[in-house]
């Protein structure tokens, strides 16, 4: 699922109830203490017809909706807790051989799936082992760990022992990752392991506190997994209503017709901002940020090979503006790829500010001159106008790129903004089919771990990040990232690595996004973002 990495996932919040430490094991109908069940409708883009199997490629699905929902119906062996420190969730603890290579997992007893089959060794082996075998070339786009499986053993019911070929430094954080590493239902490999596709379109196959009960027209319910091992959350039922435009999204809050948007992707920052401000809802922003927004050039042709050209961007790109005008302060000027609050990201690095005249400076010191009086630039008599493309699937997107192609126009770059939907997007820039783009890190778990393995080039996940690596001392670096546990060394690595793009100006920072959820006051008290903020998380809403 290499696509789904672009938009995904930060620590911010606390913990939700869905990741809670073992409590009652839930096996009680879903009503409330008054016999009424607890109901919320909530919303997404798009349906749920595609299934429930949480690890995906595009060559399975043209639709990722499954990825933003995952924690309601699965569970890892290790999550993050709310202080951004690993702990157990199926495993309730763990060792680590000296050499590195050798992970044993105790599980924790009692669990069962959603059906009441119980929660084995087996279970986590087959698993892990259909992991590669249904992403396919895509295996190690999705989390390195995936790739580095040598052996996969299961002594006793309960204790699970994983071998890797190689010492990795993420292995346990790339076991967090809910796709794909989450823990399925045996039977889901029925009649084979890609048979999980099919056998996971009408039921969800997990631990999780929630499960699949049916779908009508637009609209799919969830409730509550009877053998759940956690705290069992407040809703009882949960409804998501697929409704594509995000205006539309909020039209139907107001009308009662849903009780909650949660996700920033399904909101623009402005409708959240002027219903904040309305009596009747409730709202929420993740403190932490999620992933970051930058524009990717393609670095091997004209103008953006040349590093003048790209400090010239950098310098024209007013970060705060486009917080205050367009982000409604929602989003928050970006200064680096990662924040410095990300594992190994507290490295010193240049900040280029807004400075229009020392970019325009630049740019005729590259021979882009305006000759004609029209205010486009040129070189060897041809106007400099860039195509610039981005994903209108994300909200405030294209008032973002409004903006952005606003303030290159004044040093002189003309843009040809193309907007597309998602899959479209990304399919051309995989295939090298952009000049600029708005683009996205991953977020959650997978920023900085996965965008740092990305940079090798023979992974072939990210046309931006791949490009980087033909700009550091020795390329090699990554594949050694992702063969050592050494810290120092590590820490090492990605100080060169994130140096050479803040210095070479390999990208150019925007904006780092928060999560956000807008409520029915009426109905809902409040909602504690998850440490993977991107996730939808049903059981960190509270009621009234």
């Amino acid at each position: 699922m290499k696509f789904r990495k672009l938009f995904a996932l930060g620590l911010a919040g606390v913990m939700c109830l869905s990741l809670a430490a073992c409590g009652d094991n839930g096996n009680t109908p879903p009503e409330s203490s008054q016999g009424q069940t607890k109901t919320v409708t909530l919303t997404e883009s798009w349906d749920f017809s595609f299934g429930f199997y949480p690890v995906v490629t595009e060559d399975r699905t043209n639709n990722y909706a499954a990825g933003y929902w995952t924690n309601n119906f699965y569970d890892t062996l290790v999550r993050y807790n709310e202080k951004g420190e690993l702990e157990g969730a199926l495993a309730e603890r763990w060792d680590v051989s000296d050499d590195g290579k050798t992970y044993t997992f105790h599980l924790r007893p009692g669990v069962q799936f959603s059906d009441g089959t119980p929660l084995t060794s087996d279970a986590v082996k087959q698993s892990f082992e259909a992991i590669g075998e249904n992403l396919g070339k895509y295996n190690g786009s999705f989390g390195k760990l995936s790739t580095l499986f040598d052996t996969l053993l299961t002594p006793n019911e309960n204790t699970f022992v994983m071998k890797l070929t190689t010492p990795y430094y993420g292995t346990l954080n790339d076991l967090t990752m809910m796709m794909p590493m989450a823990i399925i239902n045996p039977r889901a490999f029925e009649g084979g392991i890609a048979n999980a596709y099919e056998n996971c379109k009408n039921e969800t196959m997990g631990t999780g506190p929630y499960m699949f009960e049916s779908r009508e027209g637009d609209t799919t319910t969830f409730v509550r997994n009877p053998y759940y091992w956690g705290t069992p959350p407040e809703v009882d039922v949960f409804k998501v209503k697929a409704i594509p435009d995000n205006d539309a999204k909020q039209l139907a809050l107001r009308n009662g017709e849903i009780n909650a948007i949660l996700g920033a992707d399904k909101m623009s920052t402005e409708g959240f901002a002027a219903l904040s401000k309305e009596n009747g809802f409730g709202t929420a922003t993740a403190s932490s940020s999620n992933r970051t927004h930058y524009l990717g050039m393609n670095l091997t042709a004209a103008p953006f090979k040349d590093p003048l050209v790209r400090q010239a961007i950098a310098l024209a790109i007013d970060q705060k503006e486009l917080e205050n005008s367009v982000f409604n302060g929602l989003e928050t000027a970006a200064e680096y790829l990662f924040p410095k609050e990300k594992p190994y990201c507290d490295v010193e690095q240049p900040v280029y500010d807004t400075n229009v005249d020392k970019a325009k400076e630049l740019m005729a010191q590259a021979g882009y001159l305006d000759t004609d009086g029209d205010g486009i630039l040129e070189k060897d008599g041809k106007p400099l106008k860039i195509r610039f493309t981005y994903s209108q699937s994300l909200s405030s997107v294209d008032d973002a790129v409004l903006a952005i192609a606003g303030q290159l126009k004044q040093i002189g770059i003309d843009t040809n903004i193309q907007g597309s939907d998602m899959m479209s997007w990304y399919r051309e820039m995989m295939a090298g089919n952009y000049e600029l783009s708005f683009y996205y890190t991953y977020g959650s778990a997978y920023d900085p771990f996965t965008v740092m393995t990305n940079i090798n080039p023979e992974v072939g996940a990210d046309p931006i990040a791949a490009q980087f690596a033909s700009f550091l001392s020795d390329p090699a670096i990554i594949k050694e990232l992702d063969s050592t546990d050494d810290l120092n060394r590590v820490q090492e690595i990605y100080t060169e690595v994130l140096q050479t793009i803040s210095k070479q100006v390999l990208v150019v920072p925007i904006s780092y996004m928060h999560e956000l959820a807008l409520w029915d006051n009426n109905l809902i008290s409040g909602y504690d973002f998850c440490p993977d903020a991107s996730y939808i998380n049903v059981s960190a809403i509270h009621l009234k």
